[in-house]
Order: C-alpha cells, then structure tokens, then sequence
C-alpha cells in the first residue's frame, strides 16, 4: 500500500518536473515554476538578458566584490560550484509568489534568502517592471541571484546593490 502511494505521488510530480524547464536562447535553460502566460514570458526574457550581460567580464566581477555573511566572496562560491555568474542562473528555480506577503504589500519585483536557489517573483509586479524597463527587470534578476549565493543586505542596501549591477552590467 505505501509502494503504491509514492508511485501516485511520483506519476502526479511529472507534469510539474516537466514544466520545470524552459530553454530560452542560445541554449540556455531558464529553470520555473511560474505560470504559463505573459508573467512567465517577461521571466525568461528578463533571466536571458541578465545571462547574456553576466557573460561579460565587467559584470562577472560582481561576484569577486560582494560577499557572504562569512566574509567569503560570492565567487569562491561560484568557482566550489564550476559555475560562473551566467552559468549559475541555470541552476536557480524561480517559483511564483503573487499571493505571498511580500507581494501583496507593493513594491517588490522579486526576493530570496541569502543562500536559497530559489527565488520568488511577484508576477505581475515583475510583468510591469520588465514592460517597462527591460534593464531594469536584468538587475532585479542579478541582483538577486547575488542573494542567492549567500550575500546579505543592510549593508549594503538594496539600492545599494541593484545601484552596483546596474553600473557593472548595464553600461
């Protein structure tokens, strides 16, 4: 009886498993739980482009400046993994989070843990801001997948952070 529970549990995961993965140009695999629809089309646009400008050096080096709470650079982290800041976007898994408390308040795009692969996007808060300025959505998605490799906030600021990606990557 539990061997047949796990096999229903196991058959009833394979539809999501397989609406887990997304390729997006030149290859590259955009990891997501959010919904079909214009959301999720403004994700993959916006995590393509933040791969694509991570590729460049002047952007790679966000990693080298910024650090976990233990004082380690974000790429230490990277290099443990065989990643690079463009490679490690393929291991992130960005979930929906449009009824989370976060979202609901107003004026977040996206958040994660310091640590976490995961990172929550507020759908149509992200939608809006990437309709509006596509730059603007890359940084969010840079700015947190460096939150994603362990670095902290206050210090540095949020504005702080997106202010650094956005004069690294955006130039």
């Amino acid at each position: 009886m539990k061997v047949l529970g796990i096999l229903t549990l196991s058959c009833a995961l394979v539809p999501l498993a397989s609406r887990q993965t997304w390729p997006a140009e030149g290859g590259f695999v955009v990891r997501s739980l959010v919904p079909p629809g214009a959301g999720l089309a403004a994700l993959r646009k916006a995590v393509t482009g933040a791969h694509r400008r991570l590729e460049r050096p002047d952007c790679q080096r966000l990693f080298a400046e910024f650090a976990d709470a233990s004082g380690r650079p974000l790429q230490e982290g990277l290099d443990a993994l065989g990643q690079t800041g463009a490679g490690y976007l393929a291991l992130v898994l960005f979930a929906d989070a449009s009824g989370r408390p976060h979202c609901k308040a107003g004026g977040s795009y996206a958040f994660t843990m310091p640590g976490s692969r995961v990172i929550y996007v507020c759908g149509s808060q992200f939608k809006e801001a990437a309709d509006q300025n596509s730059a603007k959505a890359e940084a969010v998605i840079i700015h947190e997948a460096l939150h994603s490799l362990g670095l902290g906030e206050n210090p540095p600021s949020s504005t702080e952070i997106t202010a650094r990606v956005l004069a690294r990557c955006h130039s």
